[in-house]
C-alpha cells in the first residue's frame, strides 16, 4: 500500500458548480491504512490537499519542524498535526475545542514517501476540470513539493523522561512521568498561538492516598490537567459556598469523579474505566481542599516540564491561559484557607471617631396632627438627564447629564453655571462635585463655579460600578476613598487631588468601601471582611469567613452587619463590632439576601427575595437569635426599604406600602395605591423621612404619617418621581427620566399658641 492515499466520494447533486461535481463531496486522506481526516465537512477536499501539501513542504525543506492543518466540518472544528522527526513524520488528528478530543496521535510514517505521494494526488486532481483558482493553488503546492527534496538528513526528536507532581504525601497527591520533547532553542518574537499539537505529551498517571499508590495507563496529559483545573474550581466553590457536589471527567479511558454532601462534609474520590463493566475503586473521607491542591501542585509540575523542555511554549496562549487559571485558582486557595483574622489592639485609638448611628426617627413638626400642603416653585427641563446625579448642595441643585453638570439656584430655579461633561458616576463632597468616568479619571469641580479643580488618572473599575465615602471630619484629613480597578483601595485627598494611600487586596473582585468612623471596611466578593485606618489606609483588623463577603454592610455605632454568601443560598449574616473587629454572632439565612440589613435598636432583618417576591427573615440584634419570618412573596416586585424607631417600612412596585413592627413582624398599617399603567412606576422606590413625614414615591409621591399610616399629603406633579430628594424644610424635588425637574415646597403649618 502506497504511504498516503487520498478518497473522494463524489456528491454532484451538491456540488456548487459543475466544474466541482465530479470531486465535491467528503474527503480522506488515509496513510498506511488508518484514516487521518475520517468524514470532512462538504467542500474541502482540494483546499485542504493544498494545505497539507504545503506543510509537508515545509517539514521536509526544513524550515518548520511541526505544522498544523485545519479540517472544518459542519459543527466542530478538527485539526492535522505534523511533526518532523528525523527521516519520519509524527501524524496527529485530534478536535480542537474547549473539549478536545484525539482521535490519532504520532502515527509515524516516512516524510519522503509522504512528500512523494501527496505530489502525485495533488499532480492527478489539478489535471481535472477545475476552476482557474483551483487549478492555480493546486500548481503552486504541487511545485513546492517537487522542490522539497531533502538534501541533509535531520536528527530525530530528542526526548527527556520526567517525573511530575514532586513527591508524593500520604494524604493525597497526584503524579506520573512523560516524555518530553526538547526544543532548547526559542525563537524570538512577539507572535502568541494557540497550539494544542504542540502540547499533546503522552504519560502516565499517578494518585496516592493514604500512603497507597495507584498506576494508571497513557494519559494525554495536558487535557486531563485542563479537566482537572475546571474540576479543582467547582470543587473550589461547592466546598467555599458549602454547597453538594458530583462531578465527573472522562479522559482516554479514564473516569474519575467527586461525591461530595451538603455543608461541611468530605468527599470521596472515584476512579474507574470509561466501560461500565471495568473495576470502580473509590477513596472515601478526602477532604475538598486537599484535592483541590494536588490537582493545581500536578498541573504546575506539568505547565514548568513543558516550558523547562520547550521554552517556545511560553507564548502558547492555550498553555498560558492553563496556567494563569492555576494560578488564580492557587491565589484563592490560599486565600480561603489562610488563618490571617486579626482583631485591633489598640480599639482606643478609634473610639475618639465613633461610628455614626443609621437609626432614624420620626420627630418633627409633623409627626403628629395637621396636614401638609405643597405648591409648585419652579420646573426644569434637562435633556439627557442622569438621575444619579442629582444633588442637594447648601443653596444650589446640582443636575447631571448626558453632556453637562449645571448648578441650579433652589428657590428661583435660576440657572448659576453650567459645565461640559461626560456622563460618569458622580459623588457630592464638601470641596465639590466628584466624576468618576469609567476609564478611571477623577475629575473635582468647585461647586460655586463649575470649574475643574484636579483630574487624576486611576486603573479602571472592571466590576461592580463605582464604589467608594468620603471624608470630611474634624480631626481627619479630608479624602474621597475609592475602589480602584479589581483589587485596590485608593485614597485622594479632596483639595490636592494627591494619591494619599492605596491599599491591594490579595484577590481580585468587586470590592465595595464603607465608612465607620475612623475605619474603612471593605469587602466584596473574597473570604475577607478588612478595616482600613482612614489616615494611613492600614489593616487594623480582619475578619474571615469560608463563604465570601458580598459588599452588603451596614454601620450602626458599634455594630457592623455584614453578608456573606454567593449568588445562590445558603447565605450567613454575621455581626462584628465596629473598632475591635471581634465577631459577635453568625446565623445562616435560607433564601438569598435582596439588600443590605436593615438595623432598629433591638432587631436587625434581612430582606430576602426569590422568584416569588420579596420577604423578611428577623434577628435579635444583641444574640442573633431568630424572632420571625415572612417567606418571599410577601411584597411582589421591587421593593425599597426603610428602618425607622421600631418600625420598617416597605414601598413595592405593585403599589403596597406595608409598614412592620420590627420585634414582631406584625403589620401596623397598609395601603395601596393605583397607577395608571407599569410605565408609572419610579425607577427608585425608597422612602425618604423628614420632619417627622414619610415621602413615599408611587405614581405620585405621597405623604404618610410615620406612627398610624395616615395620608397627610400628596406632591401635586404629573411627573413620575424616578428620582426624589427631600430637605430638612420637607421641600421636594422630582426629577423623571424625560428630563424634567420640579421643585415644590410645603406650605406654612399653623400651630397653637397658648
Amino acid at each position: 500500500m502506497s504511504a498516503i492515499h487520498v478518497s473522494v466520494t463524489p456528491r454532484p447533486e451538491s456540488a456548487p458548480s459543475a466544474a466541482l461535481a465530479p470531486l465535491y463531496g467528503l474527503f480522506d486522506v488515509i496513510v498506511d491504512g488508518v484514516n487521518l481526516t475520517a468524514r470532512l465537512g462538504e467542500g474541502q477536499a482540494l483546499a485542504l490537499l493544498a494545505e497539507l501539501g504545503q506543510a509537508v513542504a515545509s517539514l521536509a525543506l526544513g524550515r518548520r519542524e511541526r505544522a498544523t492543518v485545519q479540517l472544518y466540518t459542519e459543527d466542530q472544528l478538527w485539526e492535522l498535526g505534523l511533526e518532523a522527526d528525523g527521516a519520519d513524520v509524527l501524524l496527529t488528528v485530534f478536535r480542537a475545542g474547549s473539549c478536545p478530543e484525539v482521535a490519532i496521535h504520532e502515527h509515524r510514517t516516512q516524510l519522503e514517501a509522504l512528500r512523494a505521494a501527496l505530489e502525485t494526488s495533488i499532480a492527478e486532481l489539478a489535471r481535472g476540470d477545475l476552476p482557474e483558482t483551483v487549478r492555480l493553488t493546486l500548481r503552486a503546492a504541487g511545485r513546492l513539493l517537487a522542490g522539497a527534496c531533502p538534501s541533509l538528513e535531520r536528527a530525530p526528536v530528542r526526548r527527556v523522561r520526567e517525573q511530575l507532581g514532586g513527591r508524593p504525601t500520604r494524604s493525597l497527591s497526584f503524579g506520573g512521568s512523560a516524555d518530553f520533547r526538547c526544543c532548547p532553542d526559542a525563537p524570538s518574537g512577539q507572535l502568541e498561538r494557540a497550539d494544542l499539537h504542540a502540547l499533546l505529551v503522552k504519560g502516565s498517571f499517578e494518585l496516592t492516598v493514604r500512603g497507597k499508590t495507584l498506576r494508571l495507563g497513557q494519559l494525554h496529559l495536558v487535557l486531563l490537567g485542563e479537566q482537572l483545573t475546571q474540576l479543582a474550581d467547582e470543587l473550589l466553590d461547592a466546598w467555599q459556598l458549602g454547597r453538594p457536589i458530583f462531578r465527573r471527567l472522562e479522559a482516554d479511558g479514564l473516569r474519575l469523579s467527586v461525591r461530595r454532601g451538603n455543608g461541611d462534609v468530605p468527599l470521596t474520590l472515584t476512579l474507574s474505566g470509561a466501560d461500565a463493566t471495568s473495576q470502580r475503586l473509590s477513596f472515601p473521607e478526602l477532604e475538598p481542599t486537599a484535592v483541590v491542591a494536588a490537582s493545581l501542585r500536578w498541573v504546575r509540575s506539568l505547565i514548568e516540564a513543558i516550558v523547562r523542555h520547550d521554552p517556545s511554549q511560553r507564548r502558547n496562549l492555550r498553555l498560558s491561559t492553563l496556567s494563569a487559571t492555576v494560578a488564580a485558582l492557587a491565589e484563592r486557595a490560599d486565600d480561603l484557607t489562610a488563618n490571617d483574622a486579626q482583631t485591633n489592639p489598640e480599639p482606643d485609638r478609634y473610639r475618639a471617631f465613633p461610628p455614626p448611628s443609621r437609626l432614624h426617627e420620626a420627630r418633627g413638626p409633623w409627626a403628629a396632627g395637621g396636614k401638609m400642603r405643597l405648591s409648585p416653585r419652579w420646573m426644569a427641563t434637562v435633556p439627557n438627564i442622569d438621575l444619579s446625579a442629582l444633588f442637594l448642595c447648601g443653596d444650589k441643585l446640582v443636575v447631571g447629564s448626558a453632556r453637562e453638570t449645571a448648578a441650579l439656584d433652589r428657590a428661583s430655579g435660576t440657572l448659576l453655571w453650567r459645565a461640559s461633561t461626560q456622563r460618569a458616576a458622580v459623588v457630592a463632597t464638601p470641596s465639590g462635585i466628584v466624576r468618576l468616568h469609567p476609564e478611571g479619571r477623577v475629575t473635582l469641580h468647585e461647586l460655586e463655579t463649575g470649574d475643574p479643580r484636579f483630574s487624576v488618572q486611576l486603573a479602571p473599575r472592571t466590576a461592580g460600578g463605582a464604589s467608594g465615602a468620603v471624608v470630611n471630619t474634624a480631626g481627619l484629613p479630608k479624602l474621597l476613598v475609592v475602589a480602584e480597578g479589581d483589587r485596590r483601595v485608593t485614597a485622594l485627598d479632596l483639595l490636592s487631588g494627591d494619591v494619599r494611600w492605596r491599599y491591594t487586596a490579595k484577590l481580585p473582585a468587586g470590592y465595595r468601601v464603607r465608612r465607620a468612623g475612623k475605619l474603612l471596611l471593605v469587602a466584596g466578593g473574597d473570604s475577607a471582611l478588612v478595616a482600613l485606618d482612614v489616615a494611613t489606609g492600614e489593616v487594623v483588623w480582619r475578619a474571615r469567613d469560608r463563604q465570601p463577603f458580598s459588599g452588603e454592610v451596614t454601620v450602626d455605632n458599634d455594630a457592623t452587619f455584614a453578608l456573606g454568601g454567593g449568588p445562590h443560598p445558603p447565605a450567613k449574616l454575621h455581626h462584628f463590632d465596629s473598632i475591635t473587629g471581634e465577631r459577635r454572632w453568625s446565623v445562616e439565612l435560607e433564601e438569598r439576601p435582596a439588600a443590605p440589613p436593615l438595623v432598629t435598636t433591638d432587631t436587625v432583618m434581612v430582606p430576602t427575595k426569590d422568584r416569588r417576591g420579596h420577604g423578611l427573615t428577623a434577628f435579635d440584634r444583641d444574640t442573633g437569635a431568630p424572632l420571625w419570618r415572612h417567606a418571599p412573596g410577601l411584597c411582589p416586585g421591587v421593593t425599597g426599604w426603610l428602618a425607622f424607631d421600631d418600625l420598617l417600612v416597605a414601598n413595592s412596585a405593585s403599589g403596597l406600602l406595608l409598614c412592620l413592627q420590627a420585634r414582631t413582624g406584625e403589620t401596623r398599617y397598609s395601603h395601596v395605591f393605583s397607577r395608571h399603567l407599569d410605565a408609572d412606576q419610579p425607577r427608585r422606590l425608597e422612602p425618604v423621612l423628614r420632619a417627622g413625614a414619610l415621602f413615599v414615591p408611587q405614581h405620585q409621591v405621597h405623604v404618610v404619617r410615620p406612627a398610624d399610616g395616615e395620608i397627610i399629603g400628596v406632591v401635586p406633579s404629573d411627573l413620575i418621581p424616578d428620582a426624589l430628594r427631600v430637605d430638612e424644610r420637607c421641600e421636594v424635588t422630582i426629577a423623571e427620566e424625560s428630563g424634567h425637574v420640579a421643585v415644590f415646597g410645603a406650605a406654612a403649618r399653623l400651630s397653637l399658641v397658648r
